[in-house]
C-alpha cells in the first residue's frame, strides 16, 4: 500500500475542494481525462475549454517533469484550451473560491 505524505494529502484535498467548488457553481468537470498525446490531465471543463492541472512534483527528476509539463501545456493550447494550473502552495477556502472565480471568468469569455 502507498502511503500519502502530508503535502499529497494536503494536495489531493485542495484539487477535491477545487472540483466541488466549481460543480456547486455548475460547471461539469470531467476528471483524469486522457489526451491524443498520451498525457491525462487532471480536470477539464469540455464545454468552456479549460483544463485545470496541478503543479507537478518536481521533486524527482526535476527537467524531466518540468519539459513533460511544459510540452502538455503547449499542446493543449495548441489545440485552443486554456490552461489552469492550480498553485503549489497552501490554499485557504477563500483562495479556492477566488481560483474558482477566475475560472468562471475564462468560462465566461470562452463562452462568449
Amino acid at each position: 500500500m502507498i502511503e500519502i505524505g502530508k503535502s499529497g494529502s494536503a494536495d489531493l484535498t485542495k484539487f477535491q475542494d477545487i472540483i466541488s467548488e466549481l460543480k456547486r457553481r455548475g460547471a461539469v468537470v470531467l476528471i483524469h481525462r486522457p489526451t491524443r498525446w498520451g498525457y491525462v490531465v487532471d480536470a477539464v471543463i469540455p464545454s468552456a475549454k479549460i483544463v485545470i492541472l496541478k503543479m507537478p512534483d518536481i521533486s524527482k527528476q526535476a527537467r524531466v517533469a518540468v519539459s513533460q509539463f511544459r510540452d502538455l501545456m503547449s499542446r493543449l493550447e495548441g489545440d485552443g484550451y486554456q490552461v489552469v494550473v492550480i498553485p503549489k502552495n497552501r490554499m485557504s477556502p477563500e483562495d479556492i473560491k477566488a481560483f474558482c472565480d477566475r475560472i468562471a471568468v475564462e468560462a465566461s469569455l470562452a463562452a462568449a
